[in-house]
């Protein structure tokens, strides 16, 4: 069973097979939601509606993710050991680094200053002079929670705890789509709630805009109007999603330019 995890409102993946697992067995998407800068890293965030298709087929578990992970007595030691470690190591690399330093201009000490000691003295002079080490200077490693710390405390969610985050209307339209083979992932970039892939995304752009719609009728001409030109000029098709009678209906958009138009009836004529 893969696990994941609500923190904040939003629902993560932290594992990366796992992710493949969602990605190549299921068409579950996501989206790298990390701080990394040049590529895409974890968490992967996961869409309520992705969440409630996967807890509905059992194939994940989602938990609220502890606000505070709790240190133990053992932990405590395990990293104070470890910290030790690792400032005496620097220590020793530092000192070995700034020898190196100190012995390629040595020789220009001596001429600058015209010393007649030896070059140890003066190597050990300059290695006096160095700056220790300290915990206050050292160079501290990032520590990351575990899996196994993510596992303590957490309080596991019922299906009814992810509906919230949805309504029924989208996860309705989600699940269709899913079911009817594509790839379905977030549109809001688009202006839309979801985009359709024929295949993986990272191979296939996207062949629709999906607008969730509760009513056909609230649906001013201004909405059609916008939501079909945006379609034709990221080259997608807009498409309406609602739902009546538990029974999801689909209306495809198509924006036809008649100015456009009838420059092409001109220079046909021509």
């Amino acid at each position: 069973m893969i696990n994941l995890y609500l923190s904040n409102g939003e629902i993560l993946l932290y594992n990366i097979n796992d992710w493949l697992v969602l990605r190549k067995d299921h068409r579950i998407v996501g989206e790298t939601v990390g701080n990394a800068v040049n590529i895409p890293s974890l968490p992967i965030k996961i869409i309520p509606e992705e969440a409630c298709l996967l807890v509905s087929r059992n194939i994940v578990t989602v938990s609220e993710a502890p606000k505070e992970i709790v240190k133990t007595e053992e932990d405590q030691c395990k990293i104070e050991k470890y910290e030790s470690k690792l400032l005496e190591s620097q220590i020793v690399n530092y000192k070995e680094t700034r020898k190196l330093q100190i012995e390629q201009i040595v020789d220009q000490v001596i001429v600058k200053h015209n010393d007649n000691r030896s070059r140890e003295e003066i190597i050990n002079e300059k290695l006096a002079q160095t700056p220790s080490i300290t915990k206050s200077n050292m160079i501290w490693p990032i520590h990351l929670s575990t899996s196994s710390s993510m596992n303590q405390n957490v309080k596991l969610l019922n299906a009814e705890n992810i509906l919230t985050l949805t309504t029924v209307l989208k996860r309705s339209v989600y699940a269709d789509l899913w079911n009817r083979g594509y790839y379905v992932t977030q549109g809001h970039k688009f202006g839309g709630d979801f985009l359709v892939y024929l295949g993986d995304p990272v191979c296939h752009h996207a062949i629709f805009i999906v607008k969730c719609i509760n009513n056909m009728k609230d649906l001013f001409p201004l909405e059609l109007i916008s939501l079909g030109r945006l379609g034709t000029s990221v080259k997608k098709r807009a498409v309406l999603a609602s739902m009546e009678n538990d029974k999801i209906s689909y209306i495809t958009m198509s924006w036809i330019d008649e100015e456009l138009s009838t420059v092409e009836d001109i220079n046909e004529d021509d």
